[in-house]
């Protein structure tokens, strides 16, 4: 199984975090929550460079 490097793993979670704020139908405490995950994710990965 390939390993996704770095780049590919920013690229992955800020099309995530893309994706969460443009869903129509979530709670506002819904998106909030998911953005935040998806942000720590993206924290840490940038921390690790």
């Amino acid at each position: 199984m390939n390993r996704m490097t770095k780049k590919e793993k920013r690229e992955l979670i800020a099309s995530a975090m893309k994706t969460i704020s443009e869903q129509e139908g979530l709670s506002p405490e819904a998106r909030k929550r998911g953005i935040t995950s998806l942000e720590q994710a993206y924290n840490k990965n940038q921390d690790s460079k």
